[in-house]
């Protein structure tokens, strides 16, 4: 039951930070100011950080191997067909794009910022896949 309730918090976390981005109204680069950029590249690491979180916790509840790296966990989840292979696909390119928060922030432009907002529908979807899953009986 605990593996469960993480699963909902990371669920719920996820949504809070969807709704934080929404109401930020980021729809072009003319948008985003520097506060604003700031702002948004944090919310958008942790939403992606948290749905790397969800996904342990997916292959942890299922038991669907053991991870060495993020990529393991969407191909695990896949395998265990609880996701397809582009939405695996998908999940994995926003990951690299967190990488890129992480590792290469100075680099980071408005168009990829506005291109991860545009892809987080990827990561509602991702849940959508999840929820479908768990509510199997």
């Amino acid at each position: 039951m605990a593996d469960l309730t993480r699963l909902n918090i990371a669920i719920d976390e996820i949504a809070a930070y969807m709704k934080r981005i929404e109401n930020m109204n980021l729809k072009t680069e003319k948008d985003i100011d520097d506060i604003r950029f700031d702002a948004a590249s944090m919310v958008l690491f942790s939403m992606i950080n948290k749905t790397i979180d969800l996904a342990e916790e997916v292959v942890k509840i299922r038991d669907l191997g053991v991870p060495t790296k993020y990529r393991d966990l969407l191909e695990f989840i896949r395998r265990g067909k609880i996701i397809s292979e582009e939405r695996e696909r998908k999940i994995a390119d926003l990951i690299i794009l967190r990488n890129n928060f992480a590792h290469r922030y100075e680099r980071i432009t408005k168009k990829d910022l506005l291109k991860i907002i545009k892809d987080i529908s990827e990561i509602k979807k991702f849940i959508e896949d999840i929820k479908k899953e768990f509510s199997k009986k």
